[in-house]
């Protein structure tokens, strides 16, 4: 009787030890299986895209300042250390935003080239409109290439090259009209200044909320550039 007894107990003790056992490696594994989730798989290329396109989004929302590559790589369900595997630090990240930005807005302006005689006022006018709709649609590149946000780039080889290329590429718009008879023949430089100033002065309020009345946006871009250009113009007698 009392060798029975004591293996039931023996038994009931491995049968509770066994199930001990059991509830903890099947809790283990649950945590570990949390704990190693993978990341979010991306092709090295689209990823640099990706941080690219979400370090956009996060300016555009708080600025900036509201941009960490931590935070940068959490919104897009990587490693902490994926976005380090593109960009060396912040600046590079930021640096990379504004180029892409330089990029883009080339692109639209050469598109609008091709379409249109190249010394044709008509072609002066819609890359005015295109410059002022292009920071619409793209706040936060703008500002960082030419905002309050934007960095200096004396020292950054990779976006004042951007920068001169876009303004070389207006100035030539210009020297071309000056050929044609269109506008007067001043300094193309000047020229290119003043048309600038006039569609990044519009473009700044109207990204900053400068701009709250109920306006016509289309008609108010339409209006500068066609202002700018008519004061360039040579008079017929």
């Amino acid at each position: 009787m009392s060798f029975l007894s004591r293996t039931g107990r023996v038994g009931v003790d491995i049968v509770n030890i066994e199930y001990t056992h059991y509830v903890d490696f099947v809790n283990i594994k649950s945590h570990i299986g949390v704990m190693t989730e993978p990341a979010r798989a991306y092709h090295h290329g689209d990823l640099r895209v990706a941080l690219l396109d979400e370090a956009a989004a996060m300016i555009a929302e708080g600025g900036a300042a509201s941009l960490t590559m931590r935070a940068l790589g959490q919104r897009l369900g990587v490693s902490r250390t994926a976005p380090y595997r593109h960009f060396e630090d912040k600046t590079a990240l930021l640096v990379a935003v504004a180029a892409s930005g330089f990029k883009r807005l080339s692109d639209r302006l050469e598109n609008i080239e091709a379409g249109a005689p190249r010394s044709s006022v008509e072609r002066v006018r819609r890359m005015g409109e295109e410059y002022v709709r292009f920071a619409l649609e793209n706040p936060a590149h703008y500002r960082l290439m030419y905002g309050k946000e934007a960095m200096a780039r004396e020292n950054l080889p990779e976006l004042r090259q951007a920068g001169n290329v876009l303004f070389e590429q207006l100035v030539t718009v210009f020297e071309a009209y000056q050929a044609s008879g269109g506008i007067k023949r001043q300094d193309s430089r000047a020229q290119a200044y003043v048309a600038w100033s006039a569609v990044h002065g519009l473009a700044s309020l109207l990204i900053d909320g400068q701009i709250t009345a109920a306006v016509d946006v289309d008609r108010l871009i339409r209006q500068t550039t066609q202002t700018v250009l008519d004061g360039m113009r040579t008079r017929r007698r």
